[in-house]
């Protein structure tokens, strides 16, 4: 058995037992790891306010390779993300990103990069105001970039035309778009160069400028259902992650 340090962020907990809890964790160097934290909801436990989903927090737990299920020893706060508390805008968002990583990864995997980016869009969805499902975007395109289907919003996929000012046809099966004279005889869901704009300035926003952007409608309904269509096509997800379709229910 060994003892293993970290860093790491919440993703979900159960309750076990009386005073016990089980928690799902991204930790930076060993990826999503599931520990058993005795004692988590006692009035004195050592882990009081350590443990909310999404907090980030340093760990120490006790490995062993031939169970599925670790034992927290130690945590110390990191961050809190105090803004969440009592947000629903801010914390729905946390929570989407979450269940996305939750679903997508495979257990007891490094994801050095996945857990960075993680905790910086977390950090900023804290510290800023303004329109931060953008940053939920911006999240979501890094995040598909890591696991391998980076997607290609600026040029037509079969002609290799510009898509900037024409908008085209996205294709999620290919992870772009075709423009609208390769796309006009197959089909795609149909997107404004405005959307496309967005998408491409993403790729290279600095995280606090994000929540500036304020996208038409017709622009959030589009990016909505392309990363939709891309994260069922190539992450699985045969259904909508819970904690979106809360948020479109709650800003509709």
């Amino acid at each position: 058995m060994a003892i293993l340090k970290t860093s790491a962020i919440v993703l979900k907990t159960w309750k076990f037992g009386e005073t016990s809890k089980i928690v799902s964790l991204l930790t930076r160097d060993f990826g999503k790891v599931r520990v058993m934290a005795k004692g988590a909801r006692s009035p004195k436990s050592q882990f009081k306010g350590c443990l909310e989903p999404l907090s980030h927090i340093n760990i120490v737990f006790y490995d062993k390779k031939t169970r599925d299920l670790q034992l927290l020893s130690k945590t110390d706060l990191v961050d809190a993300h105090v803004r969440f508390m009592g947000d629903m805008t801010r914390t729905t968002l946390g929570f989407a990103a979450a269940e996305l990583i939750d679903r997508a990864i495979i257990a007891n995997e490094p994801q050095i990069k996945v857990f960075d980016l993680f905790a910086d869009v977390l950090s900023a969805i804290n510290r800023n105001s303004g329109f931060l499902e953008g940053l939920l975007w911006f999240f979501e395109g890094k995040f598909i970039t890591l696991m391998g289907y980076k997607p290609t919003w600026e040029t037509c996929l079969e002609c290799g035309t510009s898509l900037g000012t024409k908008g085209g046809f996205f294709q999620p099966d290919s992870g772009g778009l075709l423009c609208p004279a390769c796309g006009a005889g197959r089909g795609g869901l149909k997107i404004n160069p405005g959307s496309l704009e967005i998408l491409y300035w993403l790729q290279r926003a600095n995280p606090d400028e994000i929540p500036r952007l304020k996208p038409e409608p017709v622009h959030i309904n589009e990016i909505r259902k392309m990363y939709d269509l891309y994260f069922k096509m190539h992450v699985d997800l045969k259904k909508g992650l819970n904690a979106l379709d809360f948020y479109y229910e709650m800003k509709d």
